[in-house]
């Protein structure tokens, strides 16, 4: 089993925040999982379930596909970034945890290399003073970077920063051509 694994692939991350230079305070939506967190974590939803209530939510089965969002649009960069992945993606989303926030100890459900779809982080402004912490050890990330992390394993974030961590975050299905990008697996 990979915990997590830094992808072969590189972003510009000054590209990645003009992006963001395009949305507005009440763009973000506050995170779905209130239980999870304490603080701000909010999101902008970039490829949703199509017809969703709430865009930000992956929903784990979801029966009409999905699509990308009117706030794809503003992000000519990162619409370039989600074009590279070769496989299907599923949602990609901009999710921001703001100074002094935490996002408590908890599991994802089915979001691993072994269950066919891998969630990939890519931070898009972040600090050395933001903690992530997965099955109890720090994986840092640096701004550009891609990342897989399995997500069945207990993980946790402390913004202990005085700027807000924002991660591009795209749910992907498992194919040869991303499976070519982990280590090989005996």
């Amino acid at each position: 089993m990979i915990d997590a694994h830094r992808l072969s692939l590189t972003f510009d991350a000054d590209a990645l925040r003009s992006d963001l230079l395009h949305f507005e305070s009440g763009d973000w939506t506050p995170h779905f999982n209130t239980h999870y967190y304490e603080g701000d974590w909010s999101g902008i939803a970039l490829r949703a379930v199509k017809g969703a209530h709430v865009e930000l939510y992956p929903d784990p089965v979801a029966q009409d596909g999905y699509v990308d969002t009117a706030m794809l649009e503003r992000c000519p960069y990162t619409k370039h970034v989600l074009s590279t992945f070769q496989c299907e993606l599923e949602t990609a989303r901009f999710l921001r945890l703001t100074a002094g926030s935490t996002i408590r100890e908890h599991r994802d459900h089915k979001l691993g290399y072994e269950d066919g779809i891998v969630r990939i982080h890519i931070p898009v402004i972040t600090s050395p003073l933001v903690t992530f912490t997965l099955n109890g050890r720090r994986i840092e990330m640096f701004a550009g970077e891609a990342w897989y992390l399995n997500f069945n394993l207990p993980h946790s974030v402390k913004n202990e920063s005085d700027i807000d961590r924002v991660h591009l975050v795209v749910d992907c299905m498992l194919n040869d051509w991303l499976r070519d990008l982990f280590p090989r697996l005996s």
